[in-house]
């Protein structure tokens, strides 16, 4: 679950910020213009797209307790986050859309991992 977890990040985000570095003008309907809090914003889906690779590169390599570390706070953060929009915007935009999507998907990996650990067999 981990790895889909962060795999959707970098899915959704790697496009995401190719379009605003090299087409940010297709990114206005979707985010408002260019203005310096989209490009906080951009800075914050870059550093969301960072933390999951190294997570990922955490848990390739035998470091699984760093890299659920990262995870658990990253994708909590994420929830968070991503849920307050929902109050801040509403469900028509197809950006709070997507963010349901992955507060679901990062909802269901922390409960699978908490899950994992507290189970008595």
């Amino acid at each position: 679950m981990l790895t889909l977890s962060h795999g959707l990040n970098l899915l959704i985000l790697l496009p995401l910020l190719t379009a605003f570095l090299f087409t940010p003008e297709s990114m206005t309907p979707a985010f408002g213009p260019d203005t310096n809090a989209r490009r906080i914003l951009v800075c914050l889906y870059a550093t969301i797209a960072v933390a999951s690779m190294v997570s990922l590169a955490l848990l390739a390599t035998g470091y699984t307790e760093t890299g659920r570390h990262i995870s658990v706070t990253l994708f909590a953060l994420q929830i968070v986050y991503k849920s307050l929009t929902v109050l801040f915007i509403g469900f028509g935009s197809s950006v709070v859309v997507t963010n349901g999507v992955v507060v679901l998907v990062h909802s269901t990996t922390l409960l699978t991992l908490y899950l994992s650990r507290h189970t008595v067999a």
